[in-house]
C-alpha cells in the first residue's frame, strides 16, 4: 500500500512539474526546448474521442490525433468541447491528459 501511495505521489509531482513547463513553453514557443525524453505538450480543443483516440484542434488549428492506453492518465471530468492539456510521446502515446486550466 505504501508502494502505491509513493507511486501515485510520485506521478503528480512529475505531472505537475511537466505541465508547469508545458505553460512556460506555451507562453513563448520561439525560446522553448522540448524536454530530452521528447514528452511535448499539446493544449487545445477537444474535438472528439474515438475508442482510443483523442482528437485535438490546437490553437494555430492544427487537429492532432492523440492515442490512450491504459497506460495514460485521463482526467475523468474531459470531454469533447472542452479545452485540454496532454503530456504527449513522439509517437502520439498520451502521458496525461486533463481538462485545461481556464
Amino acid at each position: 500500500m505504501k508502494s502505491l501511495i509513493a507511486c501515485l505521489s510520485a506521478v503528480i509531482v512529475l505531472t505537475l512539474m511537466a505541465w508547469a513547463g508545458g505553460v512556460t513553453a506555451a507562453a513563448d514557443p520561439a525560446t522553448s526546448s522540448q524536454p530530452s525524453s521528447g514528452v511535448r505538450v499539446v493544449q487545445g480543443e477537444l474535438l472528439k474521442i474515438e475508442g482510443e483516440f483523442y482528437i485535438v484542434k490546437e490553437a494555430g488549428g492544427k487537429e492532432v490525433r492523440l492515442r490512450v492506453n491504459k497506460e495514460s492518465v485521463v482526467d475523468a471530468r474531459v470531454k469533447a468541447g472542452q479545452k485540454i492539456d496532454a503530456q504527449v510521446l513522439p509517437d502520439g502515446h498520451v502521458l496525461t491528459i486533463f481538462a485545461a486550466l481556464q
